[in-house]
C-alpha cells in the first residue's frame, strides 16, 4: 500500500463506502455498553462531572481561584482529556475486538480505530454540551461567532484521536504490555498537562514554563477551551503546535499501517 495521495484516496473512499458497517459497529458498542444500565448514556458524563466536583471542593482554596471560574475550566479540560485517553486505551484493543471481521474478509484496518474514536467522540459530545451549559450558567452567554471555531478544533481532535487509536492498537497487538504502559504514561501526562490548573496557578514561570509550552496536549486543549471559556480565538502558537502534533501522529499512523496492515491478521 503506497502512502501517496493517489493511493490513499481510494483507501479512504473504501472506508466511506463501508460506512454502514462501521456505523453499525459503533451502535452495537454503545448499545452493549449501556444495556440494562439505569443511567444509560448518562454514565458518559458521570466521570467528568464527578471529577470536576472533587477538584472544585479541593483545589480552588489551594490555588486561590473562584469556583465559578474554575468549574467550567476543569470540566471542559476533563472532557477533552477523557476523549484522548479513551481513544488511546480503548484503541489498544480495537484490532483484537474486530479480529473476527479481520479474519473473515479484507477490509481497511483503519475502520476499527475509527470505530473506537467515534464511540469516544459520542461521549465527548455529550459531556461538552454539559460543559457549555455550565459555562453559560456560571459565566454568562457565550460569544457565538467565536464559539463556532470549536468545530474545526473538534475535527482536528477527532483526527488526532483516530491516529492515536491506530498507533496504540497496532502497538498493543504486537506488544500486549503496551496498554499497561500507556496507562502509566497517561497518568503521568495528566499532571504535566494544564487540565486541573492553569500554568500561573502553580508558579510555572521562567525555566519551568517550557514544560507547558512544549506540551502539545496543552495546545490541543486550548483550541477548545479558549472559545468556550473566554470567547476568544486560540492563540496562533497553540494552533501551530496542535497542527504540527496532529500531522506527526497522522504520519506515524500511516507509516505503521503501511508496514503492518498486511500481516496484522496473523497477530490478532
Amino acid at each position: 500500500m503506497d502512502a501517496t495521495a493517489a493511493t490513499w484516496f481510494p483507501y479512504l473512499r473504501r472506508i466511506w463506502d463501508l460506512r454502514y458497517f462501521w456505523f453499525s459497529l459503533v451502535h452495537n458498542d454503545l448499545h452493549t455498553r449501556y444495556r440494562r444500565s439505569f443511567l444509560g448514556i448518562g454514565w458518559s458524563m458521570a466521570r467528568p462531572i464527578g471529577m470536576t466536583i472533587v477538584f472544585c471542593v479541593i483545589f480552588p482554596s489551594l490555588l486561590n481561584v473562584d469556583r465559578g471560574e474554575y468549574a467550567p475550566f476543569v470540566l471542559v479540560g476533563l472532557t477533552c482529556w477523557q476523549f484522548l485517553t479513551e481513544t488511546i486505551l480503548a484503541g489498544c484493543q480495537t484490532f483484537r475486538t474486530g479480529a473476527a471481521y479481520i479474519r473473515q474478509q479484507r477490509v481497511p484496518l483503519a475502520i476499527f480505530p475509527l470505530r473506537t474514536t467515534l464511540g469516544a467522540a459520542f461521549h465527548m459530545g455529550l459531556a461538552l454540551m454539559l460543559g457549555l451549559a455550565v459555562t453559560w450558567f456560571l459565566k454568562g452567554p457565550i460569544f457565538l461567532p467565536v464559539l463556532w471555531t470549536i468545530v474545526p478544533s473538534l475535527i482536528l481532535m477527532f483526527i488526532l484521536g483516530w491516529a492515536l487509536a491506530t498507533v496504540a492498537g497496532l502497538a498493543n497487538t504486537h506488544f500486549p504490555d503496551t496498554c499497561h504502559l500507556l496507562e502509566l504514561v497517561l497518568q503521568f501526562l495528566f499532571y504535566l498537562t494544564p487540565i486541573i490548573f492553569r500554568p500561573g496557578h502553580v508558579g510555572l514561570h521562567g525555566r519551568a514554563s517550557w514544560i507547558v509550552d512544549l506540551n502539545p496536549l496543552w495546545s490541543v486543549l486550548e483550541l477548545v477551551r479558549q472559545p468556550v471559556l473566554y470567547g476568544q480565538l486560540p492563540p496562533a502558537y497553540n494552533v501551530g503546535v496542535a497542527l504540527a502534533f496532529v500531522a506527526a501522529m497522522v504520519a506515524l499512523a500511516v507509516i505503521c499501517l503501511k508496514k503492518l496492515e498486511r500481516t496484522l491478521v496473523f497477530w490478532v
